[in-house]
Order: structure tokens, then C-alpha cells, then sequence
């Protein structure tokens, strides 16, 4: 659970976080001179901090030491304030990528939410701390069923009675974003009642702040974390749980997912009841079903675990292919299995959308996969990389061409696409190439969904599963109608730039005669001499306004009528010659 860091006593007291003590510090202003500027981890006057901020990152701060990495903060003289000899030998069985982990957990569901989506950025991921990440569970202690009915109550405006017939008083699951309950409505449809954490979005919220600050420092303090882009990261991050704590977005997935498939006969999804959901309620159908992973109770009720692996990767081809609208997290949990070898999924937070760009990579390289065809492979890499041309062609060939090899003597359904896919990714990345985020994500849905099919079905072709929807991909692409359409657009945009030219040429020489044309001239390679001429402007101003207060208050002095002026003036020369030194100092002018 996360804490916001109120009630802090006003007495004089030894702070305790996550039972580490601390010094016995005095109050809060103690505690932000020694934690927030002397340590350097959060400035408040950048961030305008609160109490319960303060106590929030003070907390961080204690997770952070308490699994041995606080040598971080040791840099600004804190760490061997923050832990002890006895503590460290408390976490001596653990290696660094397990402590990271368990700080993680331990530091709440913002901090476990971005750790599960780094543990699919292969990128910048060591691969023994990925493996880790993928252990981080979504958990959390349930929150009092009375204060989540309270709670639901709130976001209906009236009492539960007004609205449902029955309501199981005891939660389903609870995770550490909301809570879930089975209830009845009036008209005597079961429903699935999801209701947000009172307080957790004020609570995600200042963490996302924290750990925005958090990377700025990191990213400034060590610069070979700049090709991370660790800030980029943390931002994207943030948009991603901010648009997911807002039940509404789960609700229109789940809207465009059952248009997507209202059709098919194989796949239920449930339906979504608008009227009583909100930004931190939802309302869906029960569903009545076996979990995908319990295959006893699935035989038992007579269901077939072969016409459930394909057709389970089918239903995730055909989102991916046909819609580019796909669950980004079909894990067994979120797989159910009705009678009639039926599949519904459930838990739409985590939703992936596809560009054309990205379908085409992916029918390319299904093809390249299957003939074990590097050239082709590395041409599908190349496009998802936004790379049209690519001088390092042959040497990335030859790396993907060898990464085949080690498959050589396995036949296609033997080898496994999810992990070739990884081990591709891999080498790209070495080579520097851009990856785009959104792929992750569907990496991490084909990966999962094998995960899933091979547990029921040990024998499935994955890549062959695949292949017709790749196929039929490629014929889209190539079909003679797409293609003169895309000629046609072509040629309209080049007869749109000559019919341009004329107006545009007229535009230039007429702010050139207006005396409004402008040119910025940029010369690269002077940075260094600026600032050195910077930094000693900056000295010799120091000096001379100083050295001419301190002389006028001289002057003043002499005169005993004026030598209070004089001490008074040689004070305030003081305090702004002082002022001014500090202000440069911040800001790294010497």
C-alpha cells in the first residue's frame, strides 16, 4: 500500500520508515534540509512539496537503502546516516536483480505497474533483471469490503439497494488499483462490479511526480543513461497508468473489442453496463468460466485443450491482423473458457493498437520466419525501425542470418517464434536502431498467447498458426487496387506541390522586400568558449559589485554621523555579494 505520509506527529520523535531508523531527526524542516538538499534526491522548491510529498519520498528514500542501494544517496553524504552493517547482512541472500525487485514491490503498485512494463523493454533491460521484473505480481492487500462499498455508493449517488438486487458483501480480488464484487442488478442479470481505490489516483499521481524528478536527477547525474532516455520513459509511463485509472478507457476497449467480434461465434465479451459506470467504477457481465490454465476442471467439463490452443491464438491473430486492435496481456488469468470450447477474455486495461507500418513488419517477418529467410527478416526489422535505407545492412544480415543458424537442425513448429522474435529485437537494438514503443506490447501478446498454447497443446505450430493471417496480410499490401490508390496519392500530393511552388516562391520574396525574411545562423563547436567567457563575465561581475559595496560602505563609515549607515550598508553588501555567490554556484557557473 502507498503512503501518503500524513499525520506526522508534531513532537520531536526518532522517524521510522519501513522499519529503518532513521536519526532521530526533530521535524520536518530537519528533515528536508538533510534529505531533499543536502542528499540532493528532491528539491522543494521544484516540485512545491507538501507534507505527505515529503514523507512519501523519504520513503522511497528508506526502500532504497534498506535493500542496499544506498550508496546512491552515500554520494551526498547521507547513506551512512540511513543504514547499518546489521541491516546489510539482512539482505546479503539476495543478488542486486532480487533486491531490486523486492524494493519494487515494496514501493507500491506505480512503481510494480512500471517495473512489468520494463520487464518487456528487452532495449535497455539487462536480461537477468527482466526475469525478475516478470516475477512482479499486482497485488495487494484488500482494502476493507464496507470502505469499497462505501466507496461504490459514492460514485452512484444513491445506495447499492437502488441499484442491485443482491450484492455479495465479499470481494472476488482485489489488486492494488481497485476491487471487484459479484452483484445482481434489478432486472436479474449477474454483473461484475470493478470499483477504483479511494485516493489511489492522488497517490499514483505523486509518485509519478517523484519518479519524473527521480529520473531527471539520474539522467543529469550519469550520462550514460542519456541513450535510456529514462525521462522519456517515466513520461510515456505516465500517460499509459494515468489513461488506465480511468474506468471509462477500459470500458470503450471493451466496446471496440465486442464490435470487433460480435460476429465470431468462438470468442464471448462481456457486455458493459454505460449507465452505471464511471472515471473509478465498472460495471460489466459476469462471466461464468473455467481459468485457461486449469486444464483438470477444463477436460472435466468437456472441453478440448487442441481446439482451445489454436483457437485462442487464432482470436489473437485475428485482433492483431485483421483489427490492429489487440489484449496486450492474455495471460491465463485473463483467459476464461466456456462451455462449447468458447474463450472470453476479461481485464481490457492493457490494450495495443497497431499502425500499418507495424502490420506490415510483422506479415514480413512471419514470412521471413517461416523460410528462415534473413534478408527478408532483416528488411522487416528495418521497417519497423523507421529505417529506409540502412548502411549497415549486410552486417545486420549476416547477425540475424547467424542467430538462424543456432536453429538450423529444428524444424519451424519445433523452434520458438517468441523467442526468436526477443533474440531479433535484441540485435537490432544493438546496432542502435530506434524501436518504437508500441511494439512491446506486441511482442509481449505473442509471446504470452504461445505461453498459453503450448501449455494446452505441447504440439502446436505456432508460426504456422500464424502464417495465413500473414499471408492474407501480404496480399492486402500487394493487391493491384491498394497499390494504384497509393500511386494515385502519390501523384496527388507531387500535383499539389507544383500547383504550390509558384504561391510559395511569391511568399519568400515578398517578406524579403517587406524586410521580414529572417535567417538564423547556427554555429556548432563554440559551446565550450561561450561558457568559459560566461563563467568569467560571471566573476568579474561578482567582483565589482561587491568590491563597490564594500567600498561605498567604507567611504560612509569614516563619518560618525553616517557610521551606523555605513554598517548597515557593509551588511547588505555582504548578504547580496553572498546571495549572488549561492545563485551561481546553483547554477554550476564556476
Amino acid at each position: 500500500m502507498l503512503s501518503n505520509g500524513s499525520g506526522v506527529d508534531e513532537r520531536c520523535h526518532a522517524l521510522r520508515v519501513t522499519n529503518i531508523t532513521l536519526l532521530p531527526l526533530s521535524c520536518i524542516t530537519f528533515t528536508v534540509q538533510k534529505v531533499f538538499i543536502k542528499a540532493d534526491i528532491v528539491k522543494l522548491t521544484n516540485l512545491g512539496m507538501a507534507v505527505n510529498e515529503i514523507g512519501r519520498a523519504r520513503e522511497i528514500i528508506g526502500i532504497i537503502v534498506k535493500y542496499g542501494f544506498g550508496e546512491w544517496i552515500s554520494k551526498n553524504g547521507m547513506g551512512r546516516y540511513l543504514v547499518t552493517k546489521k541491516r546489510y547482512a539482512k539482505i546479503g541472500k539476495y543478488n542486486r536483480w532480487e533486491r531490486i525487485r523486492l524494493a519494487i514491490e515494496e514501493l507500491g503498485p506505480t512503481f510494480i505497474k512500471f517495473g512489468q512494463i520494463l520487464a518487456d523493454r528487452i532495449d535497455i533491460i539487462p536480461d537477468e533483471l527482466r526475469e525478475e521484473l516478470k516475477k512482479l505480481q499486482d497485488e495487494a492487500d484488500p482494502m476493507p469490503d464496507d470502505l469499497a462499498i462505501e466507496a461504490l455508493e459514492v460514485e452512484l449517488g444513491r445506495p447499492i439497494s437502488d441499484v442491485f438486487r443482491e450484492f455479495d458483501r465479499q470481494h472476488l480480488a482485489s489488486a492494488s488499483v481497485a476491487q471487484t464484487y459479484k452483484a445482481t442488478l434489478l432486472n436479474g442479470e449477474e454483473v461484475c462490479v470493478k470499483i477504483q481505490r479511494p485516493g489511489i489516483d492522488k497517490k499514483v499521481g505523486l509518485d509519478l511526480q517523484l519518479m519524473h524528478y527521480f529520473a531527471i536527477r539520474m539522467q543529469k547525474n550519469n550520462p550514460e543513461m542519456e541513450a535510456m532516455n529514462v525521462v522519456g520513459l517515466v513520461k510515456e509511463f505516465g500517460q499509459t497508468i494515468t489513461y488506465e485509472l480511468n474506468f471509462r478507457h477500459e470500458a470503450g476497449n471493451v466496446i471496440r473489442f465486442r464490435h470487433n467480434f460480435e460476429n465470431d461465434p468462438d470468442v464471448f465479451v462481456p457486455r458493459v453496463y454505460m449507465e452505471f459506470t464511471t472515471d473509478k467504477l465498472l460495471v460489466e457481465e459476469f462471466i461464468r468460466g473455467v481459468k485457461v490454465s486449469d486444464l483438470d476442471t477444463l477436460l472435466r467439463t468437456g472441453n478440448d485443450p487442441v481446439i482451445l490452443a489454436r483457437r485462442s491464438v487464432r482470436l489473437v491473430f485475428s485482433q492483431i491482423f485483421d483489427h490492429g486492435f489487440f489484449h496486450a496481456d492474455p495471460h491465463p488469468g485473463n483467459l476464461f473458457v466456456l462451455e462449447g470450447n468458447i474463450i472470453a477474455f476479461i481485464d481490457f486495461g492493457m490494450m495495443g493498437s497497431l499502425r500499418q507500418e507495424h502490420l506490415q513488419f510483422l506479415g514480413k517477418y512471419v514470412m521471413g520466419y517461416i523460410k528462415r529467410d534473413a534478408k527478408q527478416i532483416t528488411e522487416a526489422l528495418l521497417l519497423f525501425s523507421g529505417k529506409r535505407k540502412f548502411n549497415r545492412f549486410k552486417e545486420l544480415e549476416f547477425q540475424i542470418d547467424d542467430m538462424l543458424a543456432h536453429y538450423k537442425y529444428l524444424s519451424v513448429d519445433e523452434m520458438n517464434f517468441g523467442k526468436v522474435m526477443n533474440e531479433s529485437v535484441d540485435i537490432i537494438v544493438k546496432f542502435g536502431l530506434r524501436i518504437p514503443s508500441g511494439i512491446y506490447l506486441l511482442v509481449k501478446s505473442l509471446i504470452t498467447i504461445e505461453r498459453v498454447a503450448v501449455t494446452l497443446y505441447p504440439e502446436i505450430d505456432f508460426a504456422r498458426e500464424m502464417q495465413p493471417f500473414a499471408l492474407e496480410l501480404l496480399k492486402k499490401q500487394y493487391n493491384p487496387k491498394r497499390i494504384a490508390e497509393e500511386v494515385f496519392d502519390a501523384l496527388s500530393e507531387y500535383y499539389k506541390l507544383i500547383k504550390d511552388f509558384p504561391s510559395d516562391i511569391n511568399d519568400i520574396i515578398y517578406k524579403i522586400k517587406e524586410g521580414q525574411f529572417k535567417t538564423q545562423i547556427e554555429i556548432k563547436g563554440f559551446e565550450p568558449l561561450v561558457e568559459h567567457i560566461d563563467r568569467a563575465s560571471n566573476r568579474v561581475a561578482i567582483a565589482i559589485v561587491v568590491a563597490a559595496l564594500i567600498i561605498g560602505a567604507s567611504l560612509i563609515s569614516q563619518w560618525e554621523h553616517t557610521k551606523l549607515v555605513g554598517m548597515i550598508v557593509f551588511m547588505l553588501a555582504g548578504f547580496f555579494g553572498f546571495w549572488l555567490l549561492v545563485k551561481l554556484f546553483r547554477k554550476n557557473r564556476f
